[in-house]
């Protein structure tokens, strides 16, 4: 589909994971045909779902890719989550795409959501940008793992793939930055989650891991320990202690550099009000 006043067609494709979703996939899938640029191909990567979501996005249009599930622990904040993403990346690597879209199951995007996006990112020169959630904690500093766009060719140049560790989604952010490349979350272009968010001990302890992979100082982990238990969350602000002191979490050694400038952006701007890595 053309773009207004644009000559040039933007072709992106789209990767959702899902497992048992069939009482939100519908909704998503149905915002991102009615997008005024819609994909070129959506890949719904089914994580052995048992109930009819595989029905419900193959109706929708999607391409269906099924996977066996190896655990019954949620994927959420986990290497196998990068796992079950790259299985849709291997469908979209060998086409010719201007953009990646990564979309949780339970989005609910307006018509002109990838628009908006796309000039932006053009304008601003950005490889990796997202919308902000309405009604969820903001990042001044990062994109939403959800909802984000990535530039194709700068995609396929660190791989077209999110590594198979904790914190991969922020791993791409802190690529980009460390090769001097632009990312940005859009304040003011906005979407829907159909399911809210929230912290958990789980989460907080694979948020920990997450920040010991990607390099973060021990002093930021405090600060980040000191919010939540001022916020009333003392037993995850442990958890994400304990998630980065534990052992067995493999470092990047590509992108430390950038976890420094990311605690400076953060603190500067308030990031610690987010629940972002």
């Amino acid at each position: 589909m053309h773009r207004e006043g644009c000559e040039d067609v933007i072709r992106y494709g789209v990767v959702i994971p899902a497992r048992n979703e069939e009482e939100l996939i519908g909704y998503t899938m149905y915002s991102l045909r009615r997008q005024t640029i819609g994909p070129s191909i959506i890949v719904v990567v089914d994580d052995s779902s048992s109930d009819n979501t595989v029905k419900k996005a193959r109706k929708e249009g999607a391409l269906v890719v099924h996977i066996e599930r190896r655990s019954n622990a949620p994927a959420t904040g986990t290497p196998y989550l990068a796992y079950i993403y790259n299985r849709g990346f291997e469908v979209l690597k060998g086409l010719e795409l201007d953009y990646v879209m990564i979309s949780g199951a339970e989005c609910l995007y307006p018509p002109r959501y990838v628009e908006e996006l796309t000039s932006r990112m053009a304008r601003d020169r950005v490889v990796v940008a997202s919308g902000a959630a309405i009604g969820e904690p903001i990042s001044l500093t990062s994109p939403r793992g959800a909802g984000r766009l990535v530039e194709a060719k700068w995609f396929r140049s660190v791989g077209f793939r999110y590594p198979l560790n904790y914190g991969f989604e922020t791993w791409l952010l802190f690529k980009a930055i460390s090769q001097g490349r632009g990312v940005r979350l859009y304040r003011d272009v906005t979407f829907f989650l159909l399911r809210r968010t929230g912290m958990s001990q789980r989460k907080a302890l694979l948020q920990g891991k997450g920040m010991k992979a990607l390099g973060y100082s021990s002093l930021y982990v405090l600060l980040r320990m000191l919010h939540l238990t001022l916020r009333g969350h003392q037993a995850e602000a442990i958890q994400m202690v304990r998630g980065y002191i534990g052992s067995g979490t493999r470092t990047y050694v590509d992108v430390t550099s950038s976890a420094r400038r990311f605690e400076a952006l953060s603190l500067l701007r308030g990031g610690l009000r987010s629940e972002a890595l």
